[in-house]
């Protein structure tokens, strides 16, 4: 690649010494540099981020992306390589500083943009927002980097010069345990945030606002957070990840299994009470606890309706009846059963959607992976209508029996055929 990049530079050189060098044109790129820097050290932003932003962002080609093309589309793999080389070589406007905090951008197209740098532990404006939103450049985020960003006008062929000061961001940190006090190591806390209409929103993972894992005695520590109102939540490691001798590796994840625990001590998000984060602070304490007591399964089969036979496809959701939010989901066995294990005592609605017998009932079973490359290579043979049915939740409860109706078949509408001269129609 260097040697290849090397050779694209000697021929641009050398093209460049044959023909006389044009005069800058309205269409000519312009250049950005400049420096990042530490408000609170004062210095440098060492291997920060820096982004123009456009004040008119084109679409994220990546919300353009039609998954039902795969396969179809004889350029697909073409779109689909551009899309990814295009990724990993960034663009002009994007790059990262130096050791000494500086940038440069060239081959800047000229118009207006929001000079955008991030660094891990300090505060972006783009940390309040949720991964689609980032994704599908939400208006609310354009417009906090317009209000927090340098603004710039690269014109033909000129140099802009920028410099960017960044603050630090606040930080919550805690543990994750169990009822018992040992560790959960391995766990992945999720941020929320409560927006000014009270409503609870996950936030964007990106530039380090969130740690990988909880360390093995159970302490994470999320930085980089603005002032706000928040609160963690966590869900049990039923994802794990195994490693044997050799090549051997293999996946272990049951979502069914997946409880999800709040800050505080809540489990619906409903009961959550916000932490108030100031400006820069660093607040302690804030701790997800796993309950060990008081936990039981709900379990049962799904069948048709029509003659009872097990329906070998589905999605099982464990939602909350007040506020209909999903608190557990699986899928549903291959010989139409399904298990959830650690649901805490109380009021529930258990539903069934997406049921349909397939062509690869009993190929199979469950876990380790084999439910999603069931569904990628399963054919639909009928597919069924949801069902729902309250469960109240004090011990085990088993047996449940979820019965699905068919679907009501499409009308056809068969077209009466034009009259003809020699046979008119009847009035």
């Amino acid at each position: 690649m260097l040697r290849f990049a090397g050779l694209l530079i000697v021929l641009a050189a050398t093209l460049g010494a044959q023909q006389p060098v044009p005069a800058a044109t309205p269409s000519a790129p312009g250049s950005v540099t400049g420096r990042v820097f530490c408000e609170d050290t004062g210095q440098p932003g060492r291997f920060a981020t820096v982004q123009l932003v456009s004040d008119h962002p084109a679409a994220n080609p990546i919300m353009e992306f039609n998954g039902a093309a795969l396969g179809k589309n004889p350029d697909f793999e073409k779109t689909l390589a551009k899309a990814l080389t295009s990724v990993m070589k960034g663009n002009n406007l994007s790059t990262v500083t130096g050791i000494d905090g500086a940038f440069s951008l060239e081959k800047v197209p000229p118009g207006t943009y929001y000079v955008l740098a991030q660094l891990a532990g300090y505060q972006s404006p783009l940390r309040q927002f949720s991964q689609m939103e980032l994704m599908k450049t939400d208006a609310a985020a354009l417009e906090a980097v317009e209000s927090s960003s340098p603004k710039i006008v690269v014109q033909s062929g000129q140099p802009v010069h920028a410099d960017i000061q960044l603050e630090r961001g606040a930080s919550i940190s805690g543990t994750i345990h169990y009822g018992d006090g040992s560790p959960a190591p391995a766990v992945t806390p999720i941020l929320m945030v409560q927006g000014k209409d009270a409503k609870w929103k996950e936030l964007s993972s990106a530039n380090g606002i969130l740690p990988v894992s909880t360390d093995d005695r159970g302490h994470f520590r999320i930085y980089g957070v603005a002032a706000g109102k928040y609160a963690v939540k966590a869900a049990l490691p039923t994802m794990q990840a195994m490693t044997g001798l050799g090549a051997s590796i293999s996946m272990h994840m049951n979502m069914g299994d997946a409880l999800i625990v709040y800050s505080g001590g809540a489990m619906r998000e409903k009961d959550l009470k916000p932490v108030e984060v100031g400006p820069g602070a660093e607040v302690d304490g804030v701790d997800v606890i796993f309950p060990l007591d008081n936990l039981h399964m709900v379990a049962g089969n799904v069948v048709a309706k029509s003659d009872g036979h097990a329906v070998d496809t589905g999605t099982i959701v464990l939602e909350d009846p007040d506020t209909k939010a999903m608190l557990r989901t699986m899928t549903v066995n291959p010989d139409g059963t399904f298990r959830l294990n650690y649901v805490p005592e109380g009021q529930y609605l258990l539903k069934v959607d997406g049921a349909a017998d397939t062509d690869s009932a009993g190929s199979g079973d469950s876990g380790s992976g084999s439910d999603l490359m069931r569904m990628m290579h399963s054919q639909v043979l009928k597919s069924y209508g949801e069902a729902e049915q309250p469960v109240r939740v004090k011990n085990d409860a088993a047996g449940i029996v979820l019965q699905v109706p068919d679907q009501a078949a499409t009308p056809t509408v068969v077209p009466k055929p034009p009259a003809s001269p020699a046979s008119p129609a009847n009035p």
